[in-house]
């Protein structure tokens, strides 16, 4: 009962910390279905399985933005357009986090270039896609109080590039009462505004973790 109540919340498109920290930690064979299904390119796929996949990474163990020594790796790669090395790093990055943005683009970027099957690279860039939509579903990035959620600071610029065609960025700060980052830009057709905001509160409060 407590797990249908807590689906059945989460169904109502809340991003509600605890219930997905409930998820991930006691009902992880649900969690895990849910992430096989969004692994599979399920057409049916819904808005907040997408979600589910993506914030419940911050409660996972292996959950370490910033200091993932292959995420830090494939950047590299990615500047110095090693695509065999690349797409090998990428790869092992996506088995143990599925949602990766940085490991989705820089996969389906050295897919392309090494001739992989149209699918294969296709179901890259679909995850990649299916991310951004998710993201942008939840908040429009024009205030803190509908701010474009993410895991890790990393998925900002694909927010602000990928999504908004957003080329120039002023500067940022972080406020610290809403744990937003106020990214102040030039604007876009896409984005008229001038600032974009980010949540980090994930980020922020599970980063620090022993």
């Amino acid at each position: 009962m407590l797990l249908f109540g807590c689906v059945s919340a989460y169904s109502q498109i809340e991003l509600n910390d605890s219930i997905i920290e409930y998820i991930v930690k006691n009902e992880r064979k649900y969690f895990d279905e849910i992430t096989e299904i969004y692994n599979s390119n399920d057409p049916m796929l819904r808005v907040d399985d997408i979600a589910l996949v993506y914030y419940g990474q911050a409660f996972l163990p292996q959950y370490n933005p910033g200091k993932d020594e292959n995420e830090q790796t494939l950047k590299k790669l990615y500047e110095e357009k090693k695509n065999v090395e690349m797409y090998n790093v990428a790869k092992q990055i996506l088995a143990y986090n599925p949602v990766s943005l940085n490991a989705l683009f820089s996969v389906y970027i050295a897919s392309k270039e090494l001739g992989k099957s149209d699918e294969e690279c296709l179901s890259y860039l679909k995850k990649y896609q299916n991310i951004l939509d998710m993201i942008c579903y939840y908040g429009d990035g024009k205030s803190s109080e509908t701010p474009f959620r993410i895991i890790t600071p990393d998925d900002q610029e694909y927010i602000m590039f990928g999504k908004l065609q957003i080329e120039n960025v002023i500067s940022q700060t972080l406020d610290t009462e809403t744990l937003c980052n106020i990214v102040t830009v030039k604007p876009s057709e896409r984005f008229p505004g001038q600032r974009v905001y980010f949540d980090l509160s994930l980020f922020l409060s599970q980063a620090g973790r022993e």
